[in-house]
């Protein structure tokens, strides 16, 4: 992936970045990797004010529990499944309103400022090979592809979209991917266009790996990033 591959034109883009957090044992870490990541999308983008709101983590192998809780910051979670977009043309102003404060809000809800949600996907693995992250190009997606989807979680309902197939649909991914190369997807953007508003994403077998490489791990945040424009 080279050339013009950008949050701008295909919705997500690769970027280069040593995280200095070395595990997610301890609720420090989620801290230390959240406030990380507002660094990294601040000098990315330009950004005047960037929250990130939410981490997971993910690893691809069977868990025996019988019960778990959402809200546990260490929670880990297989990867997901279908293609999809996290969040939708409705629950975007719901999800920025729950993370900005009023003044926040009196302050960048307005003409002059863009508000997206913005997806980073790391691994936690030197490289990666087992069960990798796929991404479509946002501009190959028809509006009628993205099928609004309740999504329930133990305080509220929100809504994703789960994309039907369409043979117009371009997907990319990092062969071999380093930790040192996060992916970062827009989930969301108030600004009206033609550019990539949005980035399904899913993960697949890779018929490429070997027999023997380790399972995937990986962490994800999301941020609600404000820039100018």
């Amino acid at each position: 992936m080279k050339g013009d591959v950008s949050l701008e034109s295909y919705g997500f883009q690769v970027l280069s970045h040593e995280t200095g957090v070395s595990n997610f044992t301890s609720l420090d870490a989620v801290e230390a990797y959240k406030r990380e990541t507002e660094q990294l999308l601040t000098e990315a983008l330009g950004a005047t004010l960037v929250k990130c709101s939410d981490l997971r983590l993910r690893k691809n192998i069977i868990f025996h529990r019988t019960e778990f809780d959402l809200n546990d910051p260490l929670h880990t979670e297989g990867p997901a499944q279908g293609a999809h977009n996290d969040i939708t043309i409705d629950s975007g102003p719901q999800v920025i309103d729950r993370y900005l404060s009023q003044p926040e809000r009196d302050a960048f809800l307005r003409p002059g400022y863009r508000v997206r949600i913005i997806n980073t996907w790391r691994s936690l693995l030197p490289v990666l090979e087992d069960q990798p992250l796929a991404l479509c190009d946002g501009r190959s997606v028809g509006e009628t592809d993205l099928m609004p989807t309740d999504r329930l979680v133990p305080d509220r309902v929100g809504e994703v979209y789960y994309l039907k197939y369409n043979p117009n649909h371009q997907w990319y991914w990092l062969s071999r991917q380093k930790s040192s190369e996060p992916y970062a997807f827009v989930m969301y953007d108030t600004k009206a266009g033609t550019h990539a508003r949005f980035c399904p994403h899913v993960s697949f077998k890779n018929p490429l790996a070997g027999t023997e490489v380790p399972p995937r791990e990986s962490v994800e945040t999301m941020s609600v990033v404000i820039t100018e424009e």
